[in-house]
C-alpha cells in the first residue's frame, strides 16, 4: 500500500466518527454471512481423488525447490505432547475467537477504518470460498506420508470422534489458509488502529505463529499459507483505493483523554 493510505482520515462527520448501520444490524449481518460461509464451506465436499491429486503434486513442488519446512514442523509438534495440545487449541479456538473479536473492537472504538477492513475481511472470506469450490486440495495429513494429524491422535477439540465438530468441516479446503488470511486480517486491522506505534511490527507476530501451528500440526502446506497472505493482501491493496485504511487521529485522541480522565 502507498504512504497515503495510511494517512489519518478526515473524519466521516462533524464530530469524527464515522457513519455506520446500527450495531445490531451490522452483527446481524455479520453473522448471517458468516452462518451463510459455514454452511456453503461443508458442502463443498470437492473429489477425494482430485484433491489428494493436487496435494501431492503441491507437495512435490515445494520439495523441488526446498520450501517444505512442513515434515520437521510436524515432527517437532507429533514428538511433544504439550506442544501439540498448545498447537491443536490455538488452530481450534484462536481462528474463530481473535477475528471476531477484533472487528467488534474496530466497530466500536476505531469507527474510521472499520468499513475498509470488514470489506477486506468479507471479501477476502468469499474469495476462498470460490477457491474451495473450483479447487479442492488436501491438506498434508490426509496426502503426505508420514504428516501426523495431531488433533486428531490426540482427540484434540473431539478431532478423533467421528462425530465430533471436525467431521463436519471441509477436509478439501486447505488452498488458500484461511487462519492465516484471518491472521494477516488481524494484524492490518492493528496496523492501521495504531498507525504510528513503535510496536507495529508485533502485529505480525500473530500472523507468523498461526502459520506455524498450521503447518506444524499438518492442516496446510506452506504455499497454503503464502496464498492466505496474497489474497489478503491483494484485496486489502484493491479496498484501500477506494477506502484508505487511515485511522482518524482525532478519534484516538479523545478515547486516549477519555480513558486518562477516567483513571484521574
Amino acid at each position: 500500500m502507498s504512504q497515503s493510505d495510511w494517512e489519518p482520515a478526515r473524519p466521516a462527520t462533524s464530530s469524527g466518527r464515522a457513519t455506520l448501520l446500527p450495531w445490531w444490524r451490522e452483527a446481524l449481518a455479520v453473522g448471517a454471512g458468516y452462518l451463510l460461509y459455514q454452511v456453503v464451506q461443508i458442502a463443498v465436499a470437492g473429489s477425494k481423488r482430485s484433491a489428494v491429486s493436487r496435494a501431492e503434486w503441491l507437495w512435490g513442488v515445494e520439495r523441488h525447490f526446498h520450501l517444505d519446512p512442513e515434515g520437521l514442523l510436524n515432527r517437532v509438534v507429533s514428538a511433544h505432547h504439550w506442544l501439540a495440545l498448545m498447537a491443536g487449541l490455538y488452530y481450534g479456538i484462536l481462528h474463530f475467537a481473535v477475528t471476531p473479536a477484533i472487528l467488534v473492537w474496530v466497530r466500536f472504538r476505531r469507527r474510521s477504518v472499520y468499513e475498509p477492513l470488514r470489506n477486506i475481511l468479507v471479501v477476502s472470506s468469499v474469495l476462498a470460498l470460490v477457491v474451495y469450490w473450483v479447487w479442492p486440495l488436501a491438506p498434508p495429513r490426509l496426502a503426505v506420508p508420514g504428516i501426523v494429524d495431531t488433533l486428531k491422535v490426540n482427540n484434540i477439540l473431539s478431532a478423533g470422534s467421528p462425530t465430533g465438530p471436525a467431521s463436519l468441516a471441509n477436509q478439501y479446503a486447505a488452498m488458500p489458509s484461511l487462519h492465516v488470511a484471518w491472521a494477516v486480517w488481524v494484524a492490518l486491522a492493528l496496523l492501521a488502529a495504531w498507525p504510528v506505534s513503535r510496536w507495529r511490527v508485533a502485529a505480525w507476530a500473530y500472523p507468523v505463529v498461526t502459520t506455524l501451528v498450521v503447518l506444524g500440526t499438518g492442516n496446510h502446506f506452506l504455499m497454503d499459507a503464502v496464498a492466505g497472505l496474497v489474497l489478503v493482501g491483494g484485496v486489502a491493496l484493491v479496498v484501500a483505493r477506494s477506502q484508505p485504511l487511515a485511522v482518524d487521529v482525532r478519534e484516538v485522541s479523545a478515547q486516549a483523554e477519555r480513558s486518562s480522565s477516567r483513571r484521574s
